[in-house]
């Protein structure tokens, strides 16, 4: 078994954990990522690209969003790698009048944050969006909005990391993590032991997994999220938009349960992007099925349905594939990110459930200082593993 020594080990190779390998070798320090799989082949290839800022909960959710977002706006140069960021606005789609109110509420406290948002009318919508249906009330609309390709951020990530330095290994399952002295100081995989005085768990959906290797309960549940693909298309739209419910079930999984709406009760909202190549992206869903990564028909079907509620012009559109990946899931919507506890240089960097996109670059840029700098500019103690403790 070949041994190594390296400043930081990073558990993951997806957005996260790519990101986080990025900012630390640009600080100096000598890093060593381990990936299960390949680079990128979990969530951050079974995902959208979108960049919707107003998803995110006023207070630190937010902030960290819009400074991630400011970052992006550089991040093509600064990696030498086209990640395909486009602010081109969002809308969020409203269509009952107790869905208005709820969006009322939640832009005004967004608006004090520092988000540009704004509730506009029926026809207003339809001007920005004239393939949208003109039964829905209208939108709440931010400028600040966009996607990106997740793909590829978190290869220019991976890419940008190894120009400086840092060693990505590939088919390297964690198997075994060794503690001395309180201190995660020895990871090993099927052909290395590594040891190092830093390891960051940022294996998403799976970090639970690395936890127990350590005695420690991390509570991330996967969620399941399926995903349409149409044909390539001329460009049909000129914002990314989700339907006001969609915020609803992110927020508030509960709402699901009982439900006699059968697209409620699936978990199923709609959300739409164009990619770059012309296909859209229909989504969205979220329910609960362990590790399995299947999409069901029942599912693909509802959000078929529920979107031609929304853009009725999409039911003479072709279907070429669907598929499915897992968000990190928390029970209070927030990752967990920090140093814990229990064990002393052991840091996590998971469950942002479908905010891993949105707020990769700030969660790398944080990791990255506290363990380069010893702190962050961003409170770490509110993402602590340890706020789930019992009392």
């Amino acid at each position: 078994m070949k041994k190594q020594t390296t400043d930081v080990i990073i558990i993951g190779g997806g957005i996260i954990g790519t990101s986080i390998a990025y900012y630390l070798s640009k600080a100096g320090l000598k890093v060593s990522l381990l990936e299960k799989n390949g680079v990128g082949c979990g969530t951050s290839s079974s995902c959208d690209g979108f960049m919707f800022l107003q998803t995110k909960k006023p207070g630190l959710s937010l902030e960290i969003a819009l400074k991630s977002a400011e970052m992006y706006s550089t991040l093509s140069r600064e990696l030498d790698y086209e990640v395909y960021y486009n602010q081109t606005g969002g809308l969020i789609l409203i269509e009952t009048k107790e869905q208005l109110e709820i969006m009322k509420k939640i832009t005004k406290k967004q608006k004090a944050l520092g988000l540009e948002v704004e509730i506009i009318d029926s026809k207003e919508t339809f001007k920005k969006e004239p393939r949208v249906s003109e039964k829905l009330l209208g939108a709440a609309y931010s400028p600040m909005d966009g996607h990106v390709n997740p793909i590829s951020v978190t290869m220019g990530y991976a890419e940008a990391a190894k120009r400086l330095g840092a060693t990505i290994l590939q088919e390297a399952q964690v198997l075994d993590l060794k503690i001395e002295d309180k201190s995660c100081a020895t990871v090993m995989t099927k052909d290395s032991q590594i040891s190092a005085p830093w390891v960051v768990n940022a294996a998403g959906a799976w970090a639970p997994d690395i936890g127990r290797m350590l005695g420690l309960d991390i509570p991330i549940i996967p969620r399941r999220g399926q995903i349409l693909v149409t044909e390539p298309l001329p460009p049909m739209f000129n914002h990314v938009m989700l339907c006001a419910r969609y915020i609803a079930i992110k927020h508030n999984p509960n709402l699901v349960k009982g439900s006699n709406d059968p697209g409620l009760a699936l978990g199923v909202g709609f959300g739409v992007e164009q990619t770059d190549n012309g296909n859209l992206l229909i989504s969205n869903s979220r329910d609960f099925a362990g590790y399995d990564t299947r999409t069901t028909n029942e599912v693909i079907k509802e959000i078929a349905r529920y979107a031609q509620r929304f853009i009725p012009i999409l039911k003479d559109l072709d279907i070429i594939r669907t598929y499915a990946g897992l968000r990190p899931f928390t029970s209070d919507g927030l990752p967990i990110i920090g140093p814990v506890k229990a064990i002393n240089n052991f840091i996590m960097s998971a469950g942002h459930e479908g905010d891993g996109i949105a707020q990769a670059p700030i969660t790398g840029k944080m990791v990255a200082d506290y363990i380069s700098k010893g702190r962050s500019d961003f409170p770490l103690e509110a993402f602590s593993l340890e706020r789930f403790d019992t009392p």
